[in-house]
């Protein structure tokens, strides 16, 4: 029998009735009263346990098989192993051997029925085993994934081209630490020490791609998918734990109405996340609810191990790139003075998800230009995190305010140290506020 996850358990499903079901269980007892057994347990299995949320996980990036990029372990895609594409064994092996044999990878057991470690270290990590661009357990042995940076601001000279190079990045470069993520998670929303923290962000039988196998291309209005999930509403009934972004009230146009898509790259025509003109937010996830889910004044003590000490906490509700009244001269498409908009970003118009030769996350494209931070120095104008602030911020208008009451007679030393410039983030970071002449406790990011 094709161990294609579909034909068997299809066939029960679908047996139009009882006396069908009947004539099937009387024809085979004429093979072997195990055999009898054996079905009579494995339909019992089937028709009376919850499945593993067939529908969600057939659409989802990893089951899906029409058109067909679902898992598929090279090791188990042709005989005498020819386990169809989506099939669950891909990624969880029941047996300690499949045909007499352990399939490639072999080792112990390991969590979940997993094939390999759940998660061992930054850099070693279950989901990297099929995740990677070159000896990936995947067919083809290459699984493309480019940053938030190509895939919504299409800038596709960004050469980071999988998962595993993301979470690789080490200082000044960032990546988002794994080893503090399942830390912080663990014993919150059922999760465990066992946990896997990739799961933190994405339940791993809904996820899809986006855009949807397409991993080399730049996402389009007809190529999109919904990769997360709220940590939040985790759970182990996969039903219960949805998508985050596919449904109504889950887009940026529903948690503000003041979002302002930025230009792609090269373009000041077409917007992100999707290359069109729509820049209301209703084609992106609510990224500012998603991550503020675990970035927020609750947790005030999450652990960063790359910066030797706890996460700054953000108030979207104050800061000024969220809820906050900012008051700063804007760059195009975003409009300046009074009249404007009180502008709410997503926290993706700036951040990459999971890592960046930048620090603090940083993309390397942003509103249709390219920014390039390595560190806390700035000898030069526009240069590191003024090449992120001037994206949004014209240097006229970043100037004027840091030279005029009252900050103009008190502060000269402190952007001007030596004569030099201070970094932007010397003063402006997530949760930073200014207090001094009228000024208490002001926000100023």
């Amino acid at each position: 029998m094709s161990k294609n996850v579909f034909n068997f358990h299809t066939h029960l499903y679908t047996l139009s009735n009882l006396s069908n079901l009947k004539k099937y269980l009387h024809n085979i007892t004429s093979f072997s009263p195990i055999i009898l057994l054996t079905t009579l347990l494995v339909t019992s299995v089937l028709l009376y346990s919850k499945p593993v949320s067939a529908g969600p996980y057939l659409d989802s990036a990893h089951g899906n098989y029409n058109p067909g990029y679902g898992v598929l372990r090279t090791s188990l895609s042709t005989p005498p192993n020819d386990y169809g594409r989506g099939n669950c064994a891909h990624c969880h092996e029941k047996h300690a051997s499949i045909g007499g044999s352990e399939p490639t990878p072999t080792g112990g057991p390991s969590g979940y029925e997993l094939f390999y470690s759940n998660y061992v270290s930054q850099t070693d990590d279950f989901c990297f085993e099929c995740h990677v661009d070159v000896n990936s357990y995947q067919s083809g042995e290459s699984l493309i994934n480019r940053s938030y940076s190509y895939r919504a601001g299409g800038y596709t000279a960004d050469t980071l081209n999988d998962i595993k190079e993301a979470f690789s990045f080490t200082a000044p470069a960032t990546s988002h630490n794994l080893g503090d993520i399942r830390t912080f998670i663990n014993g919150k929303w059922g999760y465990t020490s066992d946990s896997n923290p990739c799961a933190a962000c994405h339940n791993p039988h809904m996820a899809k791609g986006d855009p949807a196998n397409a991993g080399n291309a730049a996402k389009s209005s007809t190529t999109r998918g919904w990769p997360v999930s709220l940590p939040s509403q985790h759970s182990k009934d996969n039903n219960a734990w949805g998508l985050w972004g596919d449904g109504a009230g889950e887009k940026m146009s529903d948690c503000t109405a003041n979002y302002q898509a930025p230009y792609r790259y090269n373009s000041t025509t077409t917007y992100e996340p999707d290359g069109s003109t729509t820049t209301s937010g209703s084609n992106l996830t609510d990224y500012a609810t998603f991550c503020t889910d675990c970035h927020n004044t609750t947790y005030t003590t999450i652990n960063s191990t790359p910066l030797v000490r706890n996460l700054k906490t953000i108030n979207w509700s104050t800061e000024k790139h969220g809820n906050g009244v900012g008051n700063a001269a804007l760059a195009l498409p975003y409009t300046s003075g009074p009249s404007g908009p009180n502008y709410v970003l997503s926290c993706t118009d700036c951040h990459e998800p999971h890592g960046s030769p930048n620090s603090y996350l940083t993309r390397k494209e942003v509103n249709n230009g390219v920014v390039t931070i390595t560190g806390n120095t700035m000898t030069t104008k526009g240069t590191e995190w003024a090449s992120l602030c001037e994206r949004c911020h014209p240097r006229a208008g970043l100037e004027t305010p840091h030279h005029t009451a009252p900050l103009s007679s008190d502060y000269c030393s402190t952007c001007h140290p030596g004569g030099s410039y201070a970094p932007c983030i010397v003063c402006h970071y997530h949760g930073s506020t200014f207090t001094g002449s009228g000024y208490t406790n002001y926000p100023i990011f």
